[in-house]
């Protein structure tokens, strides 16, 4: 079979998945509590147990207002939660286990739980080696998205409302540091400190001695803390006295040998990202292949 061939038989193959979803009659796999019925379409669980779970998840994150706070809640009044096994030799049953936090946002975060179907909430591109990235897109960027299409555990009022409070805890406590420092404060070492016990990266917080006049900083290991909903800390460190001895070897190392070599490295990372934006927008780049298999309009309303 010729490429040519093969590429047709994908396109048409591709066409027939979007063609379904556009009906909101694709099947996918469900998350835990939703189910198909012999008739294919999509049914609440009937184990009561598994909706008594779910719907106290959404309730305690309504009364808390925090993820973090809902796996605190389940943690401590001993409450284990439903996990379906997507792959291997276990894969299909349903195993109970403590609450994590990021179950928590996966389910807050899911539209199938407000009885809407949803296609195209990820992109899967290769790496030259071979290995897949899965990116998470944002819903405008999604490629279907119909409302009411099956019962569900929330309204999609109540699917918003969540979005809208995750929203708005991570701008009050500041995004995951794992790529620097985005929130504010005069702690050198925010969201670059590694634990050296067990290798998470460590959060920042402020003791304000002073009363307004200085924030003394205290560096945090607590993903464990935060994913599992236990009150204890991997470790703290006070901040000010290991700032002032990271902020002394630095200045020790800026010499004009060195930083000229730094203004060099830069003027040449950024001469690479200029050539890479002017590939993309020639024909037959990256931004022109974009246009040509763009995603197709976002649904909204009953199928």
């Amino acid at each position: 079979m010729s490429e040519a061939e093969l590429h047709i038989l994908q396109a048409r193959l591709k066409g027939g998945i979007l063609h379904k979803a556009s009906r909101a009659a694709l099947k996918v796999p469900l998350p835990v509590g939703l189910l198909y019925a012999e008739d294919q379409t999509v049914i609440l669980d009937p184990d009561a147990q598994i909706q008594q779970a779910i719907r106290l998840l959404f309730a305690t994150f309504k009364r808390t207002g925090s993820a973090w706070g809902t796996v605190k809640y389940f943690r401590h009044q001993e409450l284990l939660f439903p996990r379906r096994v997507r792959v291997g030799p276990h894969a299909g049953e349903l195993h109970w286990m403590p609450l994590q936090h990021n179950a928590v946002l996966k389910v807050l975060r899911n539209p199938r739980y407000a009885g809407a179907f949803c296609f195209g909430r990820t992109h899967t591109s290769k790496h030259p080696d071979g290995s897949l990235h899965i990116q998470t897109l944002p819903q405008e960027q999604w490629l279907f998205l119909i409302q009411e299409v099956h019962a569900g555990y929330i309204s999609w009022e109540d699917y918003e409302a969540n979005l809208a409070q995750l929203r708005a805890n991570r701008q009050a406590h500041g995004e995951d540091r794992r790529h620097g420092p985005p929130r504010e404060g005069p702690a050198l070492l925010q969201g670059l400190l590694l634990c050296g016990r067990c290798g998470n990266r460590m959060t920042v917080g402020y003791h304000d001695v002073k009363k307004g006049q200085r924030l003394y900083p205290e560096y945090r290991c607590q993903k464990e803390h935060v994913e599992e909903g236990d009150d204890k800390c991997c470790q703290r460190l006070l901040g000010a006295g290991l700032d002032t001895v990271i902020a002394d070897l630095l200045l020790a190392q800026l010499t004009p040998l060195a930083i000229e070599t730094s203004l060099q490295i830069h003027e040449e990372l950024h001469a690479q990202v200029q050539e890479a934006s002017r590939l993309r927008a020639k024909p037959g780049g990256t931004c022109s292949l974009r246009r040509r298999t763009g995603a197709a309009p976002l649904f909204t309303g009953r199928s």
